[in-house]
C-alpha cells in the first residue's frame, strides 16, 4: 500500500460512486485504493482511509484500539441523546472535538454546555459562514473526521438524507474536505447520511464523489511541516507579541510555505506545545488582546 495516497473503504458495492469519481480529473499524481470488503475487515495501512457508509459508525468502530480521540465533527445536530456527536463530546478519552457547523435549534443545550465546559471548539453554522477559513486551524491537530452528508442544505442535495431547509452548502462541504486533506494529521475520516441505494441518487452521488476528490487533491499536494521538528525551524517566522494588561509575551508562528499560524504554548514542565490558530488571532494579540485559542488551551490545561 505504500504506493498509495490512499485508501476508501466501502460498506457495500458503490459502482455508481466509482463510475461518478472517475469522470473527475485529477490534478496531482496519485493512487487511490477502493475495497468492498466490510468495514470491520478492511486493511489498516499506514496511509489514510476514508470510509464510506450509508449510516453513521459505531461509536466502537471509532473508539477501539485507541486511548484518546481528537476528532472533527461536521454535522447539523440532533435531538437524539445517543447521537454519535453527543457521545464523543462525553467519552473520557476524547481529548479535543471541533464540531462544525451545527445548527443551534437542532441542538440540546446540555451538549453546547458540555463542549464549553471541556474547552472544545465548536463553530455553527452561521460563525462558518461569516468566516469560512476559520474552520481550517480547528480541523489541523485532529487526526479523526466525521462528515455527516444531512448537514447539507436539502435543496442542495435533494435526493439526500437532510430534510433541513438549512445547511453547508455544496461546495462548503467540499471545501472542509479540502481542509481535512491538508491536516498533516488525518488518520481516518468517515463520510456518512445518505441513502443505502446510490444508484437512485446520483445528485449525492456525485457531490459525495466531489467531496472525495478535494480531499485526495488536498492530500497529495499537503506541505509537511512541523513546528515541533527541530530541523525544520526555518521553514517558520516567530514573532513575539507583547500583552501589556497581561504581562505576558505570545509567540506566534508564521509558515513561510502555507502561511498557517500557531501559538507557542509552554507547558508546566518546560515543554512546548503548538496550537494551530488564524492570522486574525495574532491581530487580536497585537490589540492587546488574549486570543480565544490561547485561552481555551490554557484553560483545558490548568482548569481541568
Amino acid at each position: 500500500m505504500s504506493d498509495y495516497l490512499a485508501m476508501v473503504a466501502t460498506a457495500q458495492p458503490e459502482k455508481s460512486l466509482l463510475n461518478a469519481f472517475n469522470l473527475l480529473q485529477p490534478h496531482g499524481k496519485y493512487k487511490i485504493a477502493f475495497t468492498e470488503s466490510p468495514l470491520s475487515d478492511a486493511p489498516e495501512p499506514q496511509i489514510p482511509i476514508v470510509f464510506v457508509q450509508p449510516q453513521a459508525p459505531l461509536f466502537s468502530q471509532i473508539t477501539q484500539d485507541r486511548t484518546s480521540l481528537s476528532v472533527n465533527i461536521i454535522s447539523p445536530g440532533s435531538a437524539h441523546r445517543d447521537d454519535l456527536a453527543a457521545r464523543l463530546i462525553a467519552h473520557p478519552q476524547t481529548t479535543n472535538v471541533s464540531w462544525i457547523g451545527y445548527q443551534t435549534y437542532l441542538t440540546p443545550p446540555e451538549w453546547l454546555a458540555q463542549l464549553q465546559a471541556r474547552f472544545f471548539a465548536p463553530l455553527r453554522l452561521g460563525g462558518y459562514r461569516e468566516n469560512p477559513a476559520a474552520s481550517e486551524p480547528l480541523i489541523r491537530p485532529n487526526n479523526l473526521n466525521l462528515i455527516d452528508l444531512s448537514a447539507i442544505r436539502h435543496s442542495d442535495v435533494p435526493d439526500g438524507l437532510g430534510k433541513e431547509p438549512n445547511g453547508l452548502y455544496a461546495e462548503e462541504i467540499c471545501q472542509l474536505a479540502r481542509y481535512i486533506g491538508a491536516s498533516t494529521h488525518l488518520e481516518a475520516c468517515y463520510i456518512y447520511g445518505y441513502p443505502k441505494n446510490l444508484q437512485s441518487a446520483p445528485i449525492i452521488t456525485r457531490l459525495l464523489a466531489q467531496i472525495l476528490w478535494h480531499l485526495f487533491e488536498s492530500l497529495s499536494t499537503c506541505q509537511k511541516e512541523d513546528p515541533y521538528d527541530p530541523n525544520q525551524q526555518n521553514l517558520f517566522t516567530v514573532k513575539e507579541v507583547y500583552i501589556g494588561d497581561h504581562d505576558h509575551v505570545l509567540h506566534f508562528l508564521s509558515s513561510n510555505q502555507t502561511g498557517r499560524w500557531w501559538l507557542r504554548f509552554r507547558n508546566q514542565d518546560g515543554t512546548f506545545h503548538f496550537i494551530p490558530c488564524a492570522y486574525e488571532e495574532y491581530v487580536t494579540a497585537l490589540k492587546g488582546e488574549l486570543p480565544a485559542t490561547w485561552l481555551r488551551y490554557y484553560q483545558k490545561l490548568y482548569i481541568l
